[in-house]
């Protein structure tokens, strides 16, 4: 039996819409204090705290930590961030933040989770500065894969984010949530923060 064109079509529309929805990424949702998570089915904590500015460029600043255990002890570890370097090699960020202004959040991020539960991606938005805070300016977008050290490289923990690639939104936002949500669909905020996220 063929299917009618329109009906073929329609089909392959909601089986691939189907599809995308079921092999999507889940947002971690990181709240202000402590965050019992898992990172690479470790059980880990993601930090947010409030950094308190008494003005309208108050910030939150998160950190993500990894429990190992081993001969009865248990150790939190630091897990940072690695980005590119302009000038080679890997720039190392303890903490990444959000931040903006009374008008736009600037900077933001999302914690991922894949679709079948093994993998985590951090990516974080940054908004041109523009002529103001209230501005639309170009947002971009850096992808960080969750890393295992299982070479024991010198200079790197044992779990770290590392950067994987960089994408621009195709509109101009004053908000990177706007980005975020229109253009990733990865929901509208990282998780409730201080005051004025």
């Amino acid at each position: 039996m063929r299917l009618a064109p329109w009906l073929a079509a329609a089909l392959f529309v909601t089986c691939a819409a189907q599809a995308d929805s079921v092999g999507a990424p889940r947002v971690i949702p990181v709240n202000n204090g402590p965050n019992d998570i898992t990172l690479a089915g470790q059980p880990a904590m993601a930090m947010r705290a409030w950094r308190e500015n008494f003005n309208a460029h108050g910030f939150d600043v998160i950190s993500f930590y990894v429990r190992e255990s081993s001969e009865g002890k248990s150790t939190w570890n630091l897990v940072p961030v690695f980005s590119n370097s302009p000038k080679g090699g890997d720039d190392e960020k303890l903490t990444i933040g959000v931040s903006g202004g009374a008008d736009c959040t600037l900077h933001d991020f999302r914690l991922l989770r894949s679709a079948d539960g093994k993998t985590e991606t951090l990516v974080i938005a940054q908004r041109d500065a523009g002529e103001s805070y209230a501005d639309a300016a170009l947002v971009h977008f850096t992808w960080y894969n969750l890393t295992k050290n299982e070479d024991g490289l010198v200079g790197y923990p044992a779990l770290y984010f590392k950067q994987a690639r960089e994408t621009q939104a195709k509109k101009r936002y004053c908000d990177v949530n706007e980005a975020f949500q229109h253009e990733l669909h990865f929901g509208k905020r990282s998780g409730t923060g201080g005051p004025e996220h």
